[in-house]
């Protein structure tokens, strides 16, 4: 995670620093439908919600996660810090904990469209990677929050592919699009021999922009976005989530919604190593099952 540690460097100089704020209560909503309305209402809320598949498959985190906030003080950067760590091992995900190399980094800024640009540059273009759409979401002047995640494929057992040939479209620097073979290859009519994993993710909140939300609402926002791949677009808000959070008139949550909830909780119990459409398949499903009895994701107080 060179790039990335790179990366913290730039946007650390960068950061300005936020007010503190005091985390509130979080409330949830719940919803009566039978199994057939709440697996639709699923398969709605992801087509919505998912940003597009890598290789064909959603990535998902498989290391364990080393959270960092950057522009802010001590206190308020472990209220995020926490809420990250606390959906993370809800769903299994295991902590790096220690002193150990951050992969998830929230910054705060007054200017993130500025941040941006100079990630980009200085990182030589990097950022130049991602789809069109994102990079264009990534230079708006008005998103609140932004972000963006590195991914790499790996076999079903976790082991990292081999990078191909430079004469094959290889490259040193290991941005994505590069040829690579998986040499642990086993695969069977259903089952892929690879899996596409999250190895790091930025995100940015701008803290002139984000307005008058509560802290509880916000760092389940934050959460939410540093652990799955979703849309940037204010156009493609799932209803009924956190995700609708800065859009106006929508309805104000101040935590992570029962859709979200499962949400989550469906994407870390599905098959990792299946084809995009048959994972969102067994999603909604996951999801449906869930909504009779939810398992809460608690927040844990930070010390």
């Amino acid at each position: 995670m060179r790039a990335l540690l790179c990366l913290l460097s730039i946007m650390s100089a960068s950061a300005a620093l936020a007010q503190p704020l005091l985390a509130d209560t979080m409330t949830v909503t719940a919803e009566r439908l039978n199994r057939g309305a709440l697996r639709a209402q699923a398969s709605k809320f992801m087509r919505t919600a998912l940003a597009d598949t890598r290789n064909g498959q959603n990535a998902r985190w498989f290391a364990p996660l080393c959270p960092v906030a950057l522009g802010v003080d001590d206190k308020v950067g472990r209220l995020f810090t926490s809420r990250i760590s606390d959906v993370a091992r809800h769903v299994g995900l295991k902590l790096a904990g220690g002193d150990c190399d951050p992969n998830v980094a929230v910054v705060f800024t007054r200017d993130a469209r500025t941040l941006v640009k100079t990630v980009n540059r200085r990182q030589n273009g990097a950022l130049d990677a991602l789809p069109g759409p994102e990079r264009a979401l990534l230079k708006s002047p008005t998103l609140p929050v932004r972000w963006w995640h590195f991914t790499a494929p790996e076999s079903a057992d976790g082991k990292p592919f081999s990078p191909g040939p430079l004469g094959l479209g290889a490259s040193a620097n290991g941005l994505p699009g590069d040829i690579t073979y998986n040499n642990n290859a086993r695969a069977s009519r259903l089952e892929l021999p690879s899996r596409v994993g999250i190895t790091g993710a930025v995100i940015v909140v701008d803290i002139d922009r984000i307005g008058a939300v509560s802290m509880a609402a916000l760092t389940d926002y934050v959460a939410l976005v540093a652990l799955s791949r979703l849309r940037m677009s204010v156009r493609e808000r799932p209803e009924g989530s956190i995700m609708a959070l800065f859009d106006p008139g929508a309805p104000r949550f101040d935590g992570l919604t029962d859709q979200d909830e499962r949400f989550i909780e469906a994407m870390y119990g599905s098959g990792a190593t299946v084809e995009g459409w048959r994972q969102r398949g067994d999603m909604a499903g996951r999801m449906a099952d869930a909504a009779v009895e939810p398992a809460k994701i608690k927040a844990t107080p930070p010390q």
